[in-house]
C-alpha cells in the first residue's frame, strides 16, 4: 500500500489557492481527467456532452458557492487544462448518472453514544482500481481561521472530511429515479462540490442539515454528518435527491449506517442503485449484524466490522476482479476515520482488512 499524499494550502484568496494545487499536481490531475474521460465515453457520453455539463455545472457554482467556482477555475490554469475539464470532473457524478450509472460499493459508519463520549466514524471509500493513485488528502486553510481536511481526488474540490469547527462528514453515492433528466434543471450544485461546500460554511450537524437541505442537487448522494457538541455526540444523514431530501436519524443503538441506497420511506421508492444491484442491500444488512456485536464501539472495533469480504457475504471491504472490464473493478481504495473531538482525520490507503498492519496518516 502507499502512503497518502497531503497537501496543505495556506490562506490564500480561492483562485489563488486553486492555481497552486494545480501547479503542484498537474500530471495527477491530468490522468484523473483522462481517466474520467474514458470513463464518460465508456458510459455513452461525447465530448461535447461533457463540455457543455461541465460549463453548466461550474454555473451553478459559480452562482452559489463562488469561491468554489474561483477554486475550480485556478486547479485549471494552474493544470493547465481547459477549464470544462475540470468542472466536469467536479461534477463526475452528475454526468455519470445522466448517461449510466455506475455501482459504488462505500459502506459508512457511524456511532454516536447517548452516555456523553464523542461519536466514533469509519467508512471505505470504493471505488475503480485506476483511481488507486488518483486521490489525496487536502488541508486548506482560511484567511479568516476555518481550516477543512478532505479525502479528495486531484482536481475535485472535496469528499470526506472534517472541518476545524468539529464538524465531521461522510460521503456516499446513491441513484434515484429522478437523476437521469435533473441536470437539465434551473439550479443544482454538483454533490462533491456540496459536500466541500458544507464543510466551508458549517459549524454544526444543524447548520450542515439547513444547508444540505436547502441546496438542490441533480444526482443523488447522503452526506453522513457527526460532531461533539456541548458535551454530545450529534450525527444525522442528509439523503440528497432531485426528488427532495430526507434527514435520517442514529437509532435507539446509536447508529447510522450507510451504504448505497435510499432508506427513507419517502424516497426509497425511487430508488436505482439497489434494483440493478442488491450488493448495497446486503452490505447493510451484514453491518446490522456485524454492529451488533458492538454496543459501546471504539474505532477498532468499526474496523472490524467493515472487514468483510463478497465470499463471506457482502463486499464491505472491495477488493478488484483484474479480469473484469473497464468500470466493473471495483476496490476500497481508502478507509477513513474522523475524529471529530481533534478535527482530525486518519486515513489508511487500502481497505480495513489491511489497515491493523500499516501505519495510518493522521492529518
Amino acid at each position: 500500500m502507499t502512503t497518502p499524499t497531503v497537501h496543505r494550502s495556506p490562506a490564500a484568496a480561492p483562485g489563488e489557492r486553486g492555481l497552486l494545487l494545480g501547479r503542484a499536481f498537474p500530471d495527477r490531475i491530468r490522468r484523473t481527467a483522462d481517466f474520467y474521460d474514458t470513463l464518460f465515453r465508456a458510459s455513452g457520453a461525447g465530448g461535447g456532452d461533457v463540455r457543455e455539463l461541465g460549463l453548466v455545472a461550474l454555473g451553478h457554482v459559480a452562482a452559489t458557492a463562488p469561491e468554489l467556482a474561483e477554486e475550480i477555475d485556478g486547479i485549471a490554469r494552474g493544470a493547465q487544462l481547459p477549464l470544462h475539464r475540470v468542472a466536469a470532473l467536479n461534477a463526475r457524478t452528475e454526468i455519470l448518472g445522466r448517461f449510466g450509472r455506475q455501482h459504488p460499493e462505500c459502506s459508512t459508519v457511524v456511532h454516536a453514544p447517548a452516555d456523553g463520549r464523542p461519536p466514533v466514524t469509519t467508512q471505505t471509500w470504493d471505488w475503480h482500481d485506476d483511481m488507486r493513485d488518483g486521490w489525496f488528502v487536502w488541508h486548506i486553510e482560511h484567511a479568516d481561521g476555518r481550516e477543512v481536511r478532505t479525502i479528495t481526488e486531484y482536481g475535485i474540490v472535496g469528499k470526506i472530511g472534517v472541518n476545524a469547527a468539529g464538524l465531521g462528514l461522510h460521503f456516499n453515492i446513491l441513484a434515484h429515479a429522478t437523476d437521469n433528466d435533473a441536470v437539465d434543471d434551473t439550479s443544482w450544485l454538483p454533490v462533491h462540490v456540496l459536500a466541500r461546500h458544507v464543510l466551508d460554511r458549517c459549524a454544526s450537524v444543524d447548520e450542515a442539515v439547513r444547508l444540505a437541505t436547502a441546496t438542490p442537487v441533480a444526482a443523488s448522494s447522503s452526506l453522513t454528518l457527526a460532531a461533539y457538541e456541548g458535551g454530545r455526540a450529534r450525527a444525522a444523514t442528509v439523503e440528497l435527491s432531485p426528488a427532495g431530501p430526507a434527514v435520517l436519524q442514529p437509532g435507539a443503538d446509536g447508529y447510522l449506517l450507510r451504504t448505497n441506497h435510499f432508506v427513507d420511506p419517502r424516497l426509497a421508492p425511487g430508488e436505482a442503485l439497489a434494483t440493478e444491484d442488491p450488493d448495497t442491500l446486503h452490505r447493510l444488512a451484514a453491518l446490522r449484524t456485524r454492529t451488533g456485536d458492538h454496543p459501546a464501539p471504539d474505532a477498532p472495533a468499526l474496523l472490524d466490522a467493515l472487514t468483510f469480504h463478497l465470499d463471506e457475504g457482502a463486499a464491505l471491504c472491495c477488493h478488484a476482479d483484474p479480469a473484469a472490464a473497464l468500470g466493473k473493478r471495483w476496490e476500497t481504495l481508502a478507509t477513513v476515520s474522523l475524529d471529530v473531538t481533534a478535527s482530525r482525520l486518519a486515513v489508511h490507503a487500502g481497505g480495513p482488512c489491511t489497515a491493523r498492519d500499516h501505519a495510518w496518516t493522521l492529518v
